[in-house]
């Protein structure tokens, strides 16, 4: 055995041992079996969560950290994000994305869903940061951000070739409906399939987007997506705000994944609109059995990669919108967290905690101020931690942080702060 982490404290509340071998958890109970290992931790005064999942993000955006805020969401992109975004060099994106890895490292997640460009820079970083990802370019048709399907055929080939390694996949991301014509979509459909590859794409996030699509397809977005192929592969549909009945419906009868992103939907106001206001429907995604996971989104519009954050949110968003203060209880906020992105996204042997499942795991700090005295570990995971109380961070069997240090971090740091300068003309 590689790593035995004893006298650690359980999502039940039971204390037991974690055993490690390779990349893989081999124990988790409250007995000890017969052996030594390479390396024990001492679990006193730690929890012990699966590593949370990111299941939608954009990673080098931590270059537009702050940058365009207090905006609506259209203006946003087109007046600040997207000149920025022109700018970027592949070294841009490479230390964008180390960024982000450092941060999701230090406040617990283990496996992410990344939308971006020049993708081959994006594997570099989170394989030298040590992370598990899915990565994906966002396809926008026009040719306004450069030639994205000839990116998507260059990454196939990568892929295929084994040149990401064992903790990174690929997915197929049209970037949006009012992006993408429906040509590209049966395009990117069509590209999934012939590869078996699954399907990132935005969807419904604002009530401009739907009324648009209505008015020019004659049909409510899931609808669209469902016409032009895209839901016959597993699909992760970031954001869902807007959603109504029918299409949480129809989308439970495909490999669908709606990916909650409060923060950021609040902050960009994605659920309002004129005499209307609207909210991700998690009572009426439970009922219909649409498998649901939990993103920060890019921290351009969030402002940080928190996923504790966004439990807590996405639980009391739910709440405050059914007037049901039972809906989405904190052991279910975590589960959605971990194991609702880590299926989501086709890694059914992440985000669980479990003998044969990935190790990756993280331990809370059970001393913090903010995590004392504690009754009951899923309301502290879910309402009372922050990414702060992250002691340590282990992926694929390997601890990333001990004691909240991240090896290279400041060299990471000031690399990534030359090129938001550079791209942005400030950045601190």
């Amino acid at each position: 055995m590689d790593l035995w982490i004893e006298h650690v404290t359980l999502l039940d509340g039971s204390r037991g041992h974690i055993g490690i071998s390779g990349n893989r958890i081999t124990h988790v109970g409250p007995d000890a079996p017969d052996g030594t290992a390479a390396r024990t931790i001492d679990g006193t005064d730690r929890l012990a969560l699966p590593g949370l999942v990111n299941a939608h993000t954009h990673a080098a955006m931590t270059l537009f950290r702050g940058y365009g805020d207090d905006m609506p969401l259209r203006p946003w992109l087109e007046e600040r994000i997207w000149p920025a975004e022109a700018k970027l060099t592949d070294e841009d994106v490479y230390w964008g994305t180390r960024l982000a890895c450092a941060e999701m490292i230090r406040t617990g997640t283990t496996l992410f869903n990344d939308m971006y460009w020049k993708v081959p820079n994006a594997v570099r970083a989170i394989q030298d940061a040590g992370l598990r990802g899915t990565v994906s370019a966002g396809l926008i048709s026009g040719g306004f951000m450069g030639d994205l399907k000839g990116e998507m055929r260059e990454l196939i080939a990568m892929y295929e070739d084994g040149e990401f390694g064992d903790r990174i996949r690929l997915a197929i991301s049209p970037h949006a409906l009012y992006t993408v014509t429906p040509d590209d979509l049966e395009w990117c459909a069509q590209l999934a399939t012939d590869h078996d590859l699954p399907i990132q794409i935005h969807l419904s996030e604002t009530l401009r987007e739907v009324e648009e699509c209505v008015e020019e397809y004659g049909l409510r977005p899931a609808f669209h997506l469902e016409r032009h192929g895209i839901l016959d592969r597993p699909t992760t549909l970031a954001h869902g705000v807007w959603l109504d009945r029918e299409e949480l419906a129809m989308l439970a009868t495909h490999p669908a994944t709606v990916v909650h992103n409060p923060v950021s939907n609040l902050k960009l106001a994605c659920g309002q609109g004129r005499d209307v206001r609207g909210w991700f429907d998690y009572p009426g995604a439970k009922e219909a059995g649409v498998n649901v996971a939990l993103a920060t989104d890019g921290t351009a519009s969030n402002t940080n990669l928190d996923m504790f954050e966004e439990m807590k949110f996405a639980s009391l968003m739910a709440k405050h919108a059914s007037g049901d203060p039972t809906c989405m209880p904190a052991a279910e906020t975590v589960e959605i967290a971990t194991r609702g992105g880590a299926d989501g996204m086709g890694w059914v042997d992440a985000g669980r905690l479990e003998p044969g499942a990935l190790a990756d795991l993280v331990l809370l700090d059970l001393t913090e101020p903010t995590l004392t005295p504690m009754h009951d570990p899923a309301s502290h995971a879910a309402y009372a931690a922050n990414g702060q109380c992250v002691h340590t961070t282990i992926c694929d069997g390997r601890i990333l942080m001990e004691g909240g240090e991240i090896e290279g971090y400041p060299e990471v740091r000031a690399r990534a702060i030359e090129a938001a300068r550079r791209v942005t003309g400030d950045g601190a």
